[in-house]
């Protein structure tokens, strides 16, 4: 809590520890899932899959950590101790009492079970020892660290194996997945109703997340070689484009119920391209896409979340068209651009967004997203605006 406003961190990460897969992967596949360092270079979560480095040539071999000043040491300047205690459930909640912030939601893997032409079998096993990883870091940061769930898309039988062993064994209550085409697929494709089917009957979000550097289809990745360029497309690239393909083909026709986040890729392009969206709907969708009978802003509003981040002052610019129902926030931890230590500061010092508005992004619409069962929320809120 800070001046009063409780804080739910929507989206937040951290660099999961060297040794996730060693204990908890299935000692079966441990062999296939390593960690190769770059010859002479730091590189930021060098694992390779089946002998296959998940991340591009780009983040493992270019400039990319020296241009974002990004080394070990230069985290361990920002964030501290817990960098090097490999961001253990007691030390990221530690890391929250500065910010004030209440309750902290994880994403994650970014690279490691998604790269192109993964095994089936082993994304699953990789998605059920993370989901381990990320029962224990919820138990050890005292509830405080939440984990979404990542869904294996390779395999739907497999996806909804996992997503009801995390669910009902592991207490998951909130799953994701990254935006990009997966084995040529979007997430509009049919293939993927069941995923969608089950995450509505138990009540769960589901969320989307890029992170610049897969070793796949990625938007950017086929012209760019720098930061500054990937990074500035990707995430809202993937999370537009991810938008558009379930809602034109009809994932929230068919259900109604289901709540999606499109995150950390800013919220205020949301307005133009919901017109944009309909406005092609209008031209051609009544041939090629039947399903989508409803406007794209009623969707929106019907089914979908977006986060904003601290410093995004335009974020006014969307509540002034679409109101400030399905706003969420992240802090943007740990990242090299993070506001932190003065992520929800800088949010709260925002013009040109109420009080009232404010209030509902920081803890309320995120409450309406996840809807935790009363147990997994906060007690006790400490205010830190000290």
């Amino acid at each position: 809590m800070r001046h009063g406003f409780k804080v739910f961190d929507a989206d937040a990460h951290v660099v999961e520890p060297r040794n996730l897969w060693e204990r908890f992967l299935d000692k079966k596949y441990q062999w296939r899932v390593g960690w190769k360092e770059v010859e002479g270079r730091e590189a930021f979560r060098p694992v390779t899959v089946d002998g296959k480095y998940t991340q591009s040539h780009v983040t493992l071999f270019g400039d990319i950590l020296k241009a974002i000043r990004w080394t070990k040491e230069e985290m361990i300047e920002k964030y501290g101790d817990v960098v090097l205690r490999e961001f253990d459930g007691p030390g990221v909640r530690d890391s929250m009492r500065p910010e004030g912030i209440d309750l902290m939601v994880l994403y994650g893997p970014g690279y490691d079970m998604w790269v192109d032409g993964i095994d089936p079998e082993l994304q699953a096993a990789m998605a059920r020892a993370y989901n381990r990883w990320g029962c224990e870091m919820r138990d050890t940061s005292g509830g405080r660290v939440i984990t979404a769930a990542p869904v294996p898309l390779n395999d739907m039988g497999r996806a909804v194996e996992e997503i009801r062993y995390a669910y009902e064994e592991l207490g998951a209550r909130c799953f994701w997945a990254r935006p990009n085409p997966f084995n040529g697929r979007t997430l509009g494709d049919r293939y993927y109703d069941p995923i969608y089917e089950i995450l509505q009957d138990y009540d769960c979000a589901f969320s989307t997340h890029a992170f610049m550097g897969l070793n796949g289809p990625a938007s950017g990745m086929d012209r760019f070689t720098s930061f500054t360029e990937w990074h500035t497309v990707v995430h809202p690239y993937e999370a537009q484009q991810a938008m558009l393909s379930m809602i034109v083909n009809g994932v929230y026709e068919r259900f109604p119920r289901l709540r999606v986040a499109y995150m950390e890729a800013n919220c205020s392009w949301v307005p133009w391209w919901l017109w944009r969206i309909e406005e092609h709907v209008e031209l051609s969708g009544w041939l090629e896409m039947p399903e989508c009978s409803k406007s794209p802003t009623e969707y929106y509003k019907q089914n979908c979340w977006i986060s904003v981040e601290p410093d995004e002052h335009l974020v006014y610019q969307l509540i002034e068209e679409l109101g400030d129902d399905h706003i969420v926030w992240e802090s943007d931890y740990p990242h090299p651009d993070s506001k932190y230590p003065n992520a929800t500061q800088t949010f709260l010092d925002l013009p040109k967004v109420s009080t009232d508005s404010k209030r509902k992004i920081l803890w309320d619409n995120a409450v309406d997203l996840y809807r935790f069962p009363e147990e997994m929320l906060p007690k006790v809120f400490e205010d830190a605006s000290a």
